[in-house]
């Protein structure tokens, strides 16, 4: 079966937020940007998707701004199984443990100023993600990588229910986490959930279908033409 075939079922959308406010006190809310972005975002889920569906969202702040502006209208299901990993612990880990590991940091002024260094972190994090998922680089916040997995994956067979009805679901979250899922549903490894994970904008768009024979296809992913050039934005 085609792609194009594809687009008449019932999709699993996953969205990432919203810009969110880098550098300032409280990273966990959306930019002013990052609010403009979410309005973008349910001007297309009102364009291209008709009843019926769901909207999830993680119950991080960031993640119910974006809920807020792209289904006002909608009672959302939020669940903590959507949440991020806590990139800031799993850095200061990994810098605790860079000699053990024999990890190599950026320099100094990347961490005095991460907004400026933005392309040098997306750069190095991979590195440290690899770490954390062999088990190998410790992290007291974030627990064991399988934990985190096994989390963000338990809401789908409840996705999968929900498709089998007729019903998208729209899930608003993080890179990690969609990443994490898309990697599982499509049988890819960790090295390519680790480049997607680092890749995903702002605001993007990635959509999942399970074929007549229950596999998973996707759709697109980290699609952004619903936002102009100048809004398309990593972090």
């Amino acid at each position: 079966m085609s792609i194009g075939a594809l687009n008449g079922f019932p999709r699993l959308c996953l969205i990432r937020h919203g810009q969110a406010s880098l550098g300032t006190e409280d990273y966990d809310r959306l930019s002013g940007l990052g609010q403009r972005q979410g309005i973008a975002l349910g001007e297309r889920i009102v364009a291209n998707y008709t009843d019926p569906f769901q909207v999830w969202s993680g119950t991080l702040k960031r993640h119910r701004q974006t809920l807020e502006r792209v289904a006002p209208n909608r009672a959302g299901i939020v669940d903590a199984a959507l949440n991020e990993y806590m990139v800031d612990h799993l850095v200061r880990s990994a810098v605790a443990q860079a000699d053990t590991l024999k990890l190599t940091l950026p320099g100094d002024e990347a961490f005095a100023d991460p907004k400026a260094y933005l392309d040098t972190f997306l750069a190095w994090f991979p590195a440290v993600l690899s770490f954390w998922q062999s088990d190998a680089l410790a992290c007291e916040q974030n627990g064991l990588w399988g934990d985190f997995h096994r989390r963000v994956l338990s809401p789908v067979e409840r996705w999968k229910q929900q498709l089998g009805t007729g019903s998208s679901a729209v899930v608003i979250t993080s890179a990690g986490v969609i990443s994490t899922i898309a990697a599982e549903l499509l049988g890819e490894d960790l090295a390519w959930q680790r480049e997607l994970n680092i890749s995903l904008y702002n605001a993007s768009v990635t959509e999942l279908v399970q074929d007549e024979g229950g596999k998973w296809r996707m759709i697109r992913v980290n699609c952004v033409d619903h936002l102009n050039l100048a809004s398309r934005t990593l972090a």
